[in-house]
């Protein structure tokens, strides 16, 4: 077995660097092992949970490993895959290398991650294909944990994981029901079935002798222990990649976030600059880690274009003191608006990952945050979340119907997820849906204070049917929700009569420039107002003064 000591010279690595004491003659507990000896401890047909959001604590070296082992050898095949965030690279790195036609034969996630791989097959109705909502997977493990065998939650009424609408089966192969409508006390609820787990694939970022990890080189905690502890519950394994090793007496047990008592095995990461990154575009930045506060400038070099524009109208609905959720493209342009003018540091902003506080990062460092207040697992987010701690949030649109329902998980014959959009718009109450009118080859500029359409885009987004229902505004409504969609050229509310239009840009053809880009006519307010002007010119807008 390998002895236990420190290693590495980054100078922020503090756990690593105070454990600089050898083990002598200690019968040392827990078994190092390769990545390649790791993958061979899992069977054909087991069932496998792995930790991640995007690359955030995603074990790439383990999960590289087990797709080597299947192109060599054939095995491990027909797994049953669980995953509660996007996994990987959003390329070609994460649950993407053990997506080899054969190795997969039932997915259960909460989002594709543009795994094209398994989207592929669950196109061709190759495999068993369940898509639930983030926070529902996320607790599910905590729950299997607990030695419970699901989640009972009213997450996911009314939309396409209602067993009334699909039950989150995406493919004919999908035959067993693993949602049940149920009452409780004259309510309904759903109960989502858990899978158990019989190998447990995390990471973390330093392990002593006895197994005890923790994370602090990592952007955050995101599901690792939560799925550790499901494994164990369920008598099954639990491999761990590391960047580091130490001795237990140089860890500080406040730091200790996954106790040994749930690791049966250590993997040690032999290339962590590509195996083992804190996000897609950063091996390791203390400010991401935490350790250091970073300056907040609030001069932006973003460009005045459609995208700041939705923006700037979003941000003029948050109020100081709000505790805020950006969601992910559109949205996190609203977090530089708000800092822009002033507001950011009198309000919280949050990510599903269990990120509070900072400046959420956007692009390739989704998931992750400088100057954070703190972080917390991403089941315990949701807890926040599903209990309407958000007093508002921004996410993006792909598809809107007349009714106003909303679809982000299944378009343009594509599988993406739902990821935690039905978690987060389901339980807030002021829901703002931000994007542009139509997609596909949209090109617009801002010029004299109006918004100039140079060319149309391609692709309609409010249009009559939707292939998949994300979002049902009619039980939003019935719930009080307060719903508003912000576009480049309009802002339009939902209502039991239709979509009604109450704010227009200017220099927009109300005819023209929208209800001829829609599928459907929606209803023109009579007294329809012009998006406020500030929004459409240089320099801060003087919102938060």
């Amino acid at each position: 077995m390998t002895s236990f000591f420190a290693f590495g010279t980054l100078k922020n690595n503090s756990i690593a660097n105070a454990a600089c004491i050898r083990i002598d003659g200690k019968e040392e507990d827990m078994e190092t092992i390769t990545a390649a000896e790791a993958a061979q401890i899992i069977s054909d047909g087991d069932t496998l949970a792995v930790s991640g959001f995007l690359l955030a604590t995603t074990p790439s070296a383990i999960l590289r490993a087990i797709g080597e082992r299947f192109l060599e050898e054939g095995s491990p095949r027909n797994m049953t895959l669980l995953q509660a965030a996007g996994t990987g690279n959003n390329g070609d790195e994460g649950i993407m290398e053990i997506s080899h036609p054969g190795m997969i034969k039932r997915y259960l996630t909460g989002h594709f991650a543009r795994n094209r791989r398994l989207e592929a097959q669950a196109l061709a109705d190759e495999i068993e294909a369940y898509n639930f909502p983030q926070g529902v997977l996320s607790k599910m493990y905590r729950n299997l944990s607990r030695g419970f065998c699901g989640e009972i939650t009213k997450i996911g009424l009314h939309t396409f994981v209602d067993p009334r609408y699909g039950g989150g089966k995406l493919t004919k192969a999908t035959t067993e029901d693993l949602v049940e409508l149920i009452e409780l006390d004259g309510e309904e609820y759903l109960y989502y079935k858990a899978q158990p787990v019989d190998v447990a694939i995390i990471r973390g970022t330093t392990a002593d002798e006895l197994g005890n990890i923790t994370f602090e080189e990592e952007s955050n905690i995101i599901d690792a222990r939560e799925i550790a502890m499901a494994a164990k519950a369920n008598g099954g394994k639990v491999i761990v990649q590391v960047k580091y090793l130490a001795d237990s007496k140089a860890l500080d047990r406040n730091d200790v976030v996954i106790p040994g008592i749930f690791v049966d095995y250590i993997v040690v990461s032999e290339d962590p600059e590509k195996t083992h990154r804190q996000t897609v575009a950063t091996y390791y930045d203390p400010a991401i880690a935490g350790h250091v506060k970073v300056r907040a400038d609030r001069v932006s070099d973003y460009p005045l274009d459609e995208r700041k524009v939705i923006a700037r109208r979003a941000a003029m609905e948050i109020r100081r003191g709000d505790v805020v959720n950006l969601g992910y493209g559109m949205p996190e342009v609203v977090g530089i608006v708000a800092n822009e003018e002033g507001i950011g540091e009198d309000i919280v902003l949050t990510l599903e990952c269990g990120m509070i506080g900072g400046i959420p990062l956007g692009g390739p460092n989704f998931g992750s945050a400088l100057n954070a207040s703190a972080n917390m697992p991403m089941s315990q987010m949701f807890d926040f979340y599903n209990g309407g701690g958000l007093d508002c949030a921004f996410l993006g649109f792909a598809e809107v119907s007349p009714e106003g329902d909303i679809n982000v998980s299944h378009f343009g014959g594509r599988f993406a997820g739902c990821g935690g959009f039905i978690d987060i718009s389901q339980a807030t109450k002021d829901i703002y849906f931000v994007g542009t009118l139509t997609a596909g080859g949209l090109e617009e500029h801002i010029e004299d204070g109006k918004l100039v359409i140079d060319r149309e885009g391609s692709r309609k987004k409010f249009i009559t049917s939707l292939e998949q229902m994300t979002y049902n505004a009619a039980y939003g409504l019935s719930r009080g929700q307060n719903i508003t969609f912000i576009t480049d050229r309009c802002v339009m509310k939902p209502s039991e009569a239709g979509m009604v239009i109450t704010e227009v840009a200017p220099g927009v053809d109300i005819h023209r420039d929208i209800l001829e880009q829609m599928e459907f006519e929606p209803i023109v307010s009579d007294d329809v107002k012009t998006m406020d002007p500030r929004i459409f010119k240089e320099g801060a807008m003087g919102i938060g003064q």
